[in-house]
């Protein structure tokens, strides 16, 4: 035993700067052989258990008088070693903590990592994986600057440990680290906020933080993650299991605080409106399910479960704003007090609005489906079965979306009411619910709100249209003779023909100016009028043409009978098309039409043309 002891006094004795020419900043890793670093932690090792055994055990004092004189001079020696190596743990720490929080540095509030950089990135995983210890196999005589720089931090916690310099070295880790961290994390922009401070900056700024703290959130877990693996790689040794949690918890829980519950803090004190809720619903899925479990996981201690509750909190906090934002968007479209009604009974700026902003909800529909399942939005009266036709809705993000529709089709009606026409009304309401089915059917609001949801309301879309064509056309229809077969007198098919033309021409000019702006629903409409409205009269026209020219000059048939079947078509062809200084909304047909070269007419200006015939008419029959 007292031949240990001698030998590792010697070997130690060799390092003691102060009587040896050693100086206090030559590296033992640097300047010396793997075999003599590793007899320096031996010696070190040894010379701790040779003092542990011989100060707890009874020696006289006088017998073993110089024993005891050992024994003080081993444990000067131990003094020495503890300068030693918590002076290499720390200038190990340090460089290679320098040398990663480059990969951390964020420069006018803009992170390096770029995902389209492929060689910045890599190079950036490069420096995060420095203390990785899962892909790599460290070992004491590893070649590789990450490994031997690892493989040396454990070789000195090891020896400190056993040495009975614990709680020195991990005072100088938690240092160090804890410095690494909150350095990296501030250049991350993880910056305390104060309720004061929130309030007084503007959404630009705001933004520009949800921003960074979005794009950084996820390095900051990594962080957290590599934290973690060098702590217990390096400490997980120890007999003691609560060391590493202690450890960690020093180094990383005040900055993790910080870094949740910057989030709470800009969803609680930020002013806020409807069109601000897209990025409170992105804060909110940086912290969703693949974060919070990361979270959940590297805090899982109790020391560190402050994290985990602040975490959650700040959700809660941005849950809530999204509510509220929710709610008060919900009250604008019932509030919408615009009187002014749309030209032609096309699309409402309100029904655009609306929709645009619920298909760009539903980018976020999980995200806002969780929000809804905890704090669901009252709706001031109970949905109509007959509005799912008797389904069940499937999610609270599903009767939201539905609930926002349905309160925008309710005021889309109290806003058709403003036509004086009731034609051009029904017509109102078939192009702003065909906008809406459309914008589901074209958008991730197909997946929320389903086929049968689509289907019923396309169906109403076909009753809105029937009723125009029935109150525009009805009166035009019902002049025209529906059983050829019966014979009428030659008076009767005159006044047929004439309370034809006053009717036609009156709805003409009417509705010449209308417009159904879905392409689709656009041909039905003509479609459905030609097939009604023309074929008859064309029927018509064909039997008593031939007598309503007997029974005149020749040539004078156009005193009667105003339009051939030809030009009737020509007529009901120009109707219900958008106008060419009109914004054409057809959500699911935007394509873009090359100016054509060809010399046809314009069909707008024939339209023009025709009705300006009509007009002329109308004034010599007058």
């Amino acid at each position: 035993m007292e031949e240990t002891m001698e030998t590792s006094m010697r070997v130690i004795a060799a390092w003691d700067y102060e009587t040896s020419d050693i100086s206090p900043n030559t590296s033992l890793f640097n300047h010396h052989t793997r075999e003599e670093v590793l007899e320096f932690m031996r010696a070190v090792t040894d010379l701790h258990a040779t003092h542990q055994f011989f100060s707890t055990n009874n020696f006289s004092y006088h017998i073993h008088y110089p024993l005891h004189k050992k024994i003080v001079s081993c444990q000067n020696l131990l003094r020495i070693a503890k300068k030693r190596l918590s002076s290499e743990f720390f200038s190990l720490l340090k460089v290679n903590s320098k040398h990663n929080i480059d990969y951390y540095s964020v420069e006018d509030g803009h992170s390096p990592v770029s995902s389209s950089d492929s060689s910045t990135s890599n190079t950036n995983n490069a420096d995060l994986n420095i203390f990785t210890v899962s892909n790599i196999n460290y070992q004491e005589d590893s070649t590789t600057e990450e490994a031997s720089a690892m493989a040396d931090l454990k070789l000195i916690a090891n020896c400190m440990m056993a040495a009975g310099f614990g709680k020195k070295c991990l005072k100088i880790y938690k240092l160090t680290r804890r410095s690494f961290i909150e350095d990296a994390l501030l250049k991350l922009g993880a910056r305390k906020l104060t309720k004061s401070h929130v309030q007084k900056l503007d959404w630009e700024t705001i933004n520009a933080k949800m921003t960074i703290w979005l794009k950084n959130v996820g390095i900051c877990v990594k962080i957290f993650e590599q934290e973690k693996i060098l702590c217990e790689h390096l400490f997980g040794a120890c007999t003691l299991s609560t060391v590493t949690d202690s450890c960690f918890s020093e180094v990383c829980k005040e900055v993790a605080l910080t870094l949740f519950i910057i989030p709470g803090k800009l969803a609680k004190h930020a002013k806020k409106s409807s069109d601000k809720i897209f990025k409170f619903l992105q804060l909110y899925e940086g912290m969703s399910e693949d974060t919070t479990s990361k979270i959940d996981k590297l805090f899982s201690s109790e020391l560190t479960a402050t994290v985990r509750i602040q975490l959650r909190s700040s959700m809660g906090r941005i849950a809530e704003a999204v509510k509220s934002m929710q709610t008060d968007f919900e009250a604008s479209i019932q509030k919408d007090a615009s009187k002014g009604i749309v030209h032609g009974g096309g699309a409402h700026p309100l029904t655009k609005a609306v929709m645009n902003y619920i298909v760009h909800l539903s980018n976020h529909a999980s995200a806002l489906d969780e929000i809804l399942s905890d704090f669901p939005v009252s709706l001031q009266s109970p949905l109509p079965e007959s509005y799912f036709e008797g389904e069940t809705m499937s999610s609270p993000v599903t009767l939201h979306f539905a609930w926002l529709i349905l309160v925008l089709l309710s005021k889309l009606d109290s806003k058709s009411e403003l036509y004086k026409d009731a034609s051009l009304s029904y017509l109102f309401l078939a192009n702003n619910l065909q906008y809406v089915v459309t914008k589901v059917k074209c958008t991730k609001l197909y997946n929320v709100l389903g086929e049968k949801w689509v289907n019923k309301h396309a169906s109403k879309v076909v009753q809105y249209a029937a009723n125009y064509e029935r109150m525009g056309w009805g009166r035009v229809i019902s002049v025209l003779p529906k059983d050829l077969t019966v014979e009428i007198s030659l008076d009767n098919v005159k006044e047929s023909f004439k309370r034809f033309n006053v009717d036609f021409e009156e709805e003409y000019r009417k509705q010449v100016d209308w417009v159904v702006q879905d392409p689709k629903l656009r041909e039905e409409m003509k479609a459905s009028i030609i097939r009604k409205v023309d074929v008859r009269y064309r029927k018509m026209y064909d039997k008593y043409k031939v007598v309503l020219a007997k029974s005149r000059e020749r040539g004078k048939i156009d005193s009667v009978v105003k339009f051939t079947p030809e030009d009737l078509e020509n007529y009901l062809l120009d109707l219900l098309d958008c106008h060419e200084d009109e914004e054409v909304v057809s959500p699911s047909e935007k394509s873009e039409t090359p100016p054509s070269n060809d010399k046809k007419e314009n069909p707008v200006l024939q339209r023009r043309s025709r009705r300006l015939l009509l007009l002329v008419r109308q004034h010599h029959n007058h």
